[in-house]
């Protein structure tokens, strides 16, 4: 598939420390930006196989592989992109933008996708810069919602917070559900669950307690559809922050939002880099209860 990816790229030393892209220390934001980009490279054209006999790199996952175009969307000013890897700089281009604020760069990021709608890419996806992308199918399993439930519909993955040492939290999904009132604005009418069969069992995809996921992903009939909704660039950041806004709001309002059920969250699913919301275990979330490993 033909994707072009938008990343919201900041950082600002001297903006108070809440999150990574505000502390003075630019190291974790710099890894989780690279970390991105370089699982990205990943699901593109450079796959092989070593052909011990020829001693010869032959292609390899030619059916997930994907044509990949990433623009990084900045302000210009607060971003990290001098202190990348040298071997970083040719996986993306440089959008410069004018934002109000750096917390409005997500609509910027929505207006460089419909900027680019002639071109027609298969896929037009839009991220922030600490999400991880490890399964390989990952496009394909949206490619694939959006033709069996149609462009009314648009799934969204669980955002997965994971660890470097063992925890008793080893995976850790961190957009658990909203308050009702707030989920009342954002879905004031859940959608009915859509189940499919599949080896092994049923696939399961359910209206989610949290819309959030940080990035969304619209073919491009969708994001046609979007641009030419009323609320396109409508300004509202109601939503938490602009950030939030941008990310979720407006796709809200055209399309019926999905995730998979939590049983399975794992079948669509990106890393939200570090580890800042495992602090939140045992202080401010109660753990949850686990057996004691059996003896050997």
């Amino acid at each position: 598939m033909r994707i072009l990816l938008a990343i919201v790229h900041h950082w600002n030393p001297e903006g108070g420390g809440r999150h990574a892209s505000l502390r003075p220390d630019p190291g974790p934001r710099l890894e989780a930006f690279e970390q991105q980009l370089l699982a990205l490279q990943r699901l593109g054209r450079r796959q092989a196989q070593l052909n011990i006999a020829a001693m010869a790199a032959q292609p390899a996952n030619q059916a997930v592989q994907n044509d990949i175009q990433i623009a990084v969307i900045t302000d210009g000013e607060h971003h990290l992109i001098d202190q990348l890897h040298g071997s970083y700089h040719g996986l993306y281009t440089l959008v410069l933008t004018a934002p109000p604020t750096a917390r409005h760069l997500g609509f910027e990021a929505q207006r460089f996708l419909a900027s680019r709608l002639e071109a027609g890419f298969d896929l037009y996806g839009y991220l922030e810069d600490d999400l991880v992308i490890h399964d390989p199918w990952f496009f394909q399993k949206i490619d694939w919602f959006a033709r069996a439930f149609g462009p009314e519909r648009l799934l969204l993955p669980h955002r997965v917070e994971l660890v470097n040492q063992p925890h008793p939290v080893d995976r850790f999904y961190i957009d658990g559900t909203m308050p009702a009132d707030e989920l009342q604005r954002v879905i004031p009418t859940p959608g009915e669950p859509l189940v499919v069969a599949a080896p092994g069992g049923e696939l399961r995809f359910e209206s989610p307690g949290n819309p959030h996921a940080g990035c969304f992903f619209l073919t491009h009939q969708q994001l046609l559809q979007w641009s030419e909704h009323p609320c396109w660039q409508d300004g509202d950041v109601s939503l938490v922050s602009p950030l939030e806004s941008a990310a979720t709001l407006g796709i809200s309002k055209v399309f019926g939002l999905f995730k998979p059920a939590l049983e399975m969250a794992s079948w669509l699913e990106l890393q939200h880099w570090g580890n800042s919301f495992h602090g939140l275990l045992g202080r401010n979330v109660q753990l949850p209860e686990y057996g004691t490993q059996p003896e050997p």
